[in-house]
């Protein structure tokens, strides 16, 4: 265990942002929070804007170079113009920053690149506790405060967030958004704290949160013990616990702070717990490219279909949505013609170098027909019905074996890649997905 600790320490050195670093990022958020509040009060908005997100938090990696800005609207004045504060920042936006993007969320925020970091800009409420929210985003500052007052009873847990957020950020696993359905920033916050340090949340994934996916139990999470004695599976929104992981909110006790993880994510997440503990090393912070030649190794003697997509242009979750739907598609059309996939995948390459890839690992030969079972032939009106079904139709042909009817159905596709490029040729459902596609195998 020592040298594991000893390991942990390394990493977090090399995750935890210099004081230089630190100097720089506060100046220039500093500086934009000032214009920004100048633009403002120049389009006669009563609001103040303060730095929110790991930057507010003290929780932010080594290289960071997005900054969470939240623009505060005066309750009392705004409570009833909640669908308006997007627009009210917008004038301000407008006025002081020409060159800016409006993205479109629960309520529209908008992004601007700033003395060389991304500024994303939040309008919320300013609340003083969750029941005001009007929105999802108002409980923000909310969260940062819960964050920072738990930190400050142990300082050096920044530094294991910090290692939580690396090893889901390397494990794929990190993001709350559609394409990803992970770990958000601030469920890797949470329950690093809850657990008391990333070292026992990881044993206690590898272990007890194991078991309990194994046996069909979900895992409840409850930091503030809002639900002491009592079971908030029964008390939340059906929706909201779907996930096999229920992270209570410790602002919002209605909330489910994991409720957009996958079971697969999850899933993901125990088993590269496990293998850390097993082989520590400290490449399991640091995220990997994933290659054609990495999945050959791994498709060694079985059949390796690669398909290259050129994602649309637009906002990264919407782009990623479709691409995830896209490879969905190919996976469920291969299944459901009988190709046995034994593992399959996809990658979103954010540098845009090989832009987006899925892959689908298969038995290396397919029979070359199916057997369907028929109706005993003693039950007439349903033999009747299935020769009726199959008889005279091309690829197939209707047998008898011990008093049962059988259909012998050629498959369409003997070959994985064949099914895929016809799909990617004429399958109207793909099209928007993506702006071409290219398909390999191996």
């Amino acid at each position: 265990m020592k040298a594991v600790e000893k390991l942990l320490e390394d990493v977090k050195k090399g995750k935890r942002p210099t004081s230089q670093e630190s100097s720089v990022m506060e100046k220039a958020a500093a500086a934009f929070v000032k214009k920004l509040d100048k633009a403002l009060k120049a389009v006669k908005v009563r609001a103040k804007s303060v730095v929110g997100g790991s930057g507010a938090k003290g929780t932010w990696l080594k290289g960071m170079h997005d900054i969470d800005v939240f623009v505060c609207f005066d309750y009392k004045k705004y409570k009833e113009k909640s669908s308006e504060l997007s627009e009210f920042v917008a004038a301000a936006m407008k006025e002081t920053f020409g060159k800016h993007e409006r993205l479109h969320g629960s309520r529209d925020y908008f992004r601007v690149h700033f003395s060389g970091y991304n500024f994303e800009i939040v309008p919320i409420l300013k609340i003083t506790k969750a029941s005001q929210a009007k929105n999802i985003t108002d409980a923000s500052l909310l969260h940062s405060a819960w964050i920072r007052r738990n930190i400050s009873k142990k300082a050096e847990l920044a530094d294991d967030v910090r290692l939580t957020k690396a090893f889901c950020k390397a494990q794929r696993v990190y993001g709350a958004e559609s394409h990803i359905r992970g770990f958000s920033g601030y469920a890797c916050e949470v329950l690093t704290l809850y657990y008391g340090s990333f070292l026992k949340l990881i044993t206690t994934a590898a272990s007890q949160w194991k078991k309990c996916v194994a046996g069909g139990k979900k895992i409840v999470v409850d930091a503030e013990k809002h639900y002491k004695g009592r079971d908030p599976l029964r008390e939340l929104n059906e929706a909201k616990v779907q996930s096999e992981l229920v992270v209570i909110d410790p602002v919002q006790k209605d909330r489910n702070a994991t409720a957009a993880l996958s079971n697969e994510t999850l899933q993901r997440f125990i088993e590269a717990a496990g293998e850390f503990l097993k082989k520590p090393g400290s490449e399991f912070f640091e995220r990997q490219e994933i290659t054609i030649e990495d999945i050959k190794q791994k498709a060694r003697g079985k059949k390796l279909v690669v398909v290259e997509a050129a994602p649309n242009k637009g906002k990264e979750d919407v782009v990623g949505a479709k691409l995830l739907k896209a490879h969905e598609h190919l996976l469920k059309e291969l299944l459901e013609n009988g190709f046995t996939v034994k593992e399959a995948g996809w990658e979103l390459d954010k540098s845009k170098k090989r832009e987006a890839m899925f892959w689908y690992i298969s038995e290396r030969s397919e029979p070359e027909a199916e057997v369907r079972y028929g109706p005993p032939l003693a039950n007439k009106v349903h033999a009747d019905n299935f020769r009726k079904e199959h008889a005279g139709k091309s690829g197939r042909k209707l047998f008898e074996k011990n008093g049962r009817l059988y259909a012998k159905i050629e498959r369409a596709y003997r070959q994985p890649q064949q099914l895929i490029s016809a799909l990617i040729s004429g399958d109207a459902y793909l099209k928007d997905k993506a702006q071409h596609y290219a398909v390999k195998s191996f």
